[in-house]
């Protein structure tokens, strides 16, 4: 994990964060266990990155579970903002940042005005939450990999789709797992308002960037090809993708 996430912050307590970046964004993980941990044992943790319109969302969560996948994904999100200087017009601390749910259910900054072109994308699966930050349109997903994903293998990939995965890859499970995360990687950055996951993007061509890194082109509702990065971290597969491009 540490070879993709080269930078890392710990915060007040023992709060870890790991950082990727790149030319045009940053990538951002918190550990779910931890933040579950330390923001029950001290409320200041909470009221530091959270601004009063969050406080009050994230009071609705009636599962400790839920709430804390849901902050941490903020958390990543707000780390990644505040590691990229290019990004912000002025100084923030977390707490002065709202970021809540646009009508599609994607995360977006409502508050200060002057960071709201920034461009930014959410997941959590497990025990981790992470959050992509860029100043065009982005998509992250991250998934674990186990057994019961073989069981999803159809709605997942088309027979094609799973053959070159799996052989790219190397195996059944890391290669539906590769599929999976790529297609809402890109659902988030292109096809959020459209219906459907997996079945509007295709997948043409797979290969292998480096050890345990992958690239994948793909074609999109027949109009767009798009490239979508994947990296193995641990027993999770990780993928993110930035602006579309023209066919």
């Amino acid at each position: 994990m540490d070879g993709f996430f080269s930078g890392q912050l710990r915060e007040k307590g023992t709060l870890t964060i790991r950082f990727h970046d790149a030319t045009g964004f940053c990538i951002a993980l918190v550990d779910i266990t931890q933040v579950r941990e330390l923001f029950g044992e001290d409320n200041g943790l909470l009221l530091d990155w959270l601004s009063e319109e969050e406080q009050k969302y994230v009071s609705r969560y009636r599962f400790p579970k839920r709430s804390s996948e849901w902050l941490s994904g903020r958390i990543a999100a707000k780390a990644a903002l505040l590691r990229d200087p290019d990004l912000l017009q002025e100084k923030y601390e977390p707490g002065e940042i709202t970021i809540l749910a646009d009508e599609h259910g994607r995360p977006i900054i409502i508050r200060p005005q002057s960071v709201q072109m920034v461009q930014l994308s959410i997941s959590h699966s497990h025990r981790y939450g992470v959050a992509m930050i860029s100043s065009h349109g982005c998509g992250i997903d991250i998934q674990r990999i186990e057994s019961r994903i073989a069981h999803l293998g159809d709605h997942i990939g088309t027979e094609q789709e799973i053959q070159m995965a799996t052989k790219t890859v190397g195996s059944l499970l890391e290669g539906l797992t590769l599929l999976w995360a790529a297609k809402e990687a890109i659902k988030k950055c292109c096809l959020y308002d459209r219906p459907g996951l997996f079945t509007a993007t295709v997948i043409e061509r797979i290969f292998r960037k480096r050890l345990g890194r992958w690239v994948l082109i793909c074609r999109i509702a027949g109009d767009y090809r798009q490239e979508v990065e994947v990296t193995l971290l641990g027993g999770y597969m990780l993928a993110w993708c930035g602006r579309v491009h023209n066919a």
